[in-house]
């Protein structure tokens, strides 16, 4: 079990995630005229942090971002040798305050970009031999090898950019390994965060993440002798530095892949470390008495399927997560479902807080491909139970029409500005860029046009 826990390990730790470096300085969309044109936004909005109950306002705002993902498909007359995608991410538009964290994400793409050559190159050499010594042995399945990379925006703000990797492979064998890994950013310096920077005390970090795991988590495997296997792993991983977390708005979250604190069937555990639940074990501004790195009121969050998030340290347990297979779409809030039949096969789930007259509305903007390749975005609003509130003919989905075999999504960080593209039933020529504001209803509300207003 043992070998099993450092071979997860080290298999997270090549879930990094990677796209090809040529990218411009704008995003290449598609506009009313079919031409492709750089484009530029900005964002500017107040957030406040909190500190010994009072508000400081940091003047935070927003980092527009925009990610790439390319596909690799390799086949051969036995069918398909491999099947590899990878994602990269880059600022859109001026940062003119915070240049570093544009030098950062392009050094991250880049870096990323070159280890993923290394390794599907070797993957793409071991498909190979596993094909041919199935041939061998009379063999009429040649199961394709694959890699699969992505990345989820958790937060991006002038404080912070931190990114949730996730990455998935199988090499044959019963089954394949997915697992999470994190990169996080100070925005202004562009250097990599490190969890001494955040926390004040490391063994004060690791026995508040022990405690939250055995709250979170009552009938997990672990929970037996009193946790005592979760416990030695999670020092065993602080103190080789080889906790995978991500800074989020409201705390940090960490996450503990397949194999470490339990079976494969269990999948991966998370736990998050609330500010305002834990305020004493965060770094606080020496000025201020806020906690440093506290993030906006305000804010988006994108989710990945199966992978539950904690929001917050109300009593009533608020969770949400979002599953999806082709045929329905399931979310689970605070423990109440909503089922929604559509053609749920291809989505991206991002998380909305948003504030209206100093009360937090919280929704969810569900992107998706329809099976005639179209996009749109459904919307739900997470009241005391998740309410389905329309589907819109719009889209994060910028275009798959630029490089070879790629595909370009616009980041939800700001919710009062952001991007979307338009799709036909719009209103609008299809492909115009749109940007919008998250509505009082939770709708997307159009306030700009490509070639106009809104």
């Amino acid at each position: 079990m043992k070998k099993m826990k450092i071979l997860a390990v080290a298999l997270a730790a090549m879930f990094t995630f990677v796209a090809a470096p040529a990218f411009d300085t704008g995003v290449a969309t598609k506009g009313v005229s079919g031409v492709y044109s750089g484009t530029e936004i900005s964002f500017s909005r107040p957030a406040f942090a909190e500190g010994n109950g009072v508000d400081y306002q940091l003047g935070l705002h927003y980092i527009p971002l925009v990610t790439r993902t390319e596909h690799y498909d390799v086949s051969d007359e036995k069918g398909d040798l491999l099947r590899a995608r990878w994602t990269g991410i880059r600022v859109t538009g001026p940062v003119p305050f915070e240049p570093n964290i544009n030098k950062a994400l392009d050094a991250y793409t880049a870096n990323e970009s070159k280890n993923f050559a290394v390794s599907s190159k070797k993957m793409l050499s071991d498909a190979k031999l596993d094909h041919s010594e199935r041939a061998k042995y009379g063999a009429t399945f040649f199961p394709a090898f694959e890699d699969n990379r992505d990345i989820y925006v958790r937060r991006a703000d002038s404080l912070v950019v931190s990114l949730l990797e996730s990455g998935s492979s199988y090499m044959g064998g019963a089954h394949g390994m997915y697992g999470f890994t994190g990169k996080t950013f100070d925005t202004y310096t562009g250097k990599e965060m490190q969890l001494t920077d955040v926390f004040t005390n490391p063994t004060a970090m690791t026995n508040a993440i022990k405690q939250q795991l055995m709250f979170d988590y009552p009938k997990a495997s672990f929970q037996g002798n009193n946790g005592a296997s979760m416990r030695e792993m999670v020092d065993q991983l602080a103190k080789e530095g080889h906790l995978f977390w991500t800074m989020d708005p409201r705390g940090v979250t960490f996450y503990f892949n397949p194999y470490i604190l339990g079976s494969y069937a269990e999948g991966v555990f998370t736990t998050t470390l609330l500010y305002s639940e834990r305020p004493d074990i965060f770094k606080h501004d020496q000025y201020t008495e806020a906690i440093t790195w506290r993030g906006p009121h305000s804010y988006c969050m994108e989710i990945p399927s199966y992978l539950p998030v904690r929001l917050s340290d109300s009593p009533r347990d608020d969770r949400l997560s979002v599953m999806n297979d082709p045929e329905e779409l399931l979310i689970d809030y605070c423990g109440e479902q909503l089922k929604d039949k559509f053609y749920a096969k291809n989505i991206r789930a991002t998380f909305v807080s948003s504030r209206y007259d100093d009360e937090e509305r919280r929704y969810l903007y569900v992107d998706y491909q329809k099976e005639d390749w179209k996009h749109a975005v459904r919307v739900y609003a997470l009241r005391n139970e998740p309410v389905f509130v329309g589907e819109y003919a719009m889209t994060r989905f910028i275009s798959d029409m630029v490089g070879t075999n790629g595909e370009d999504w616009y980041v939800m960080t700001d919710p009062q500005q952001f991007y979307m593209t338009a799709m036909p039933g719009s209103g609008y020529a299809p492909w115009t860029k749109l940007t919008c504001r998250v509505g009082a209803n939770g709708a997307p509300e159009v306030y700009e046009a490509e070639g106009g207003k809104g």
